[in-house]
């Protein structure tokens, strides 16, 4: 996934759920929202960042302080569920680097059938990324505009 979806998606749910959105709020969950991808200057990508063991500490605390930690740390974790999705997630890295994620099929509309499929394997190491920004730049668009229509 990329970082226009990884931010899109849960700033939309903040400014349909949020009774006040701001722009601050909105700017710490857009920035929580691609934070975990700054793994990639370790050694293996979806590694430390993408870690339980990392983000649950950062939740509890962000639960305890709220306003714009708790939404830069609401964020991350649509990060982490998000890849869960699109991949793995290795949830108690860097004691062990196994990853899970979870694959869904859906074949139709002869002979209709989901498949769920857990997904098991270890990080990618780390090498160059290329990037395709397609319909997620279309996403991004309406995500400025619903923010433009709510912070006013």
């Amino acid at each position: 996934m990329d970082p226009l979806e990884h931010a899109s998606i849960p700033s939309l749910v903040y400014l349909a759920l949020a009774g006040e959105p701001t722009l601050t709020g909105l700017t710490a969950l857009v920035i929580g929202s691609v934070f975990p991808d700054l793994d990639v200057l370790a050694e293996e990508h979806r590694s430390y960042l993408h870690s339980l063991l990392v983000f649950l500490p950062a939740l509890l605390l962000g639960l305890h302080s709220g306003g714009s930690f708790l939404l830069f740390t609401l964020g991350w974790g649509s990060h982490l569920f998000l890849d869960f999705f699109t991949g793995v997630i290795p949830p108690a890295y860097p004691f062990s680097r196994r990853g899970w994620g979870l694959s869904i099929t859906v074949t139709g509309p002869r002979d209709f059938r989901i498949k769920l499929e857990l997904i098991e394997r270890y990080p990618d190491k780390k090498h160059n990324y290329r990037l395709e920004i397609g319909g997620s730049f279309a996403l991004a668009l309406l995500t400025l505009l619903t923010a433009i229509i709510r912070l006013n």
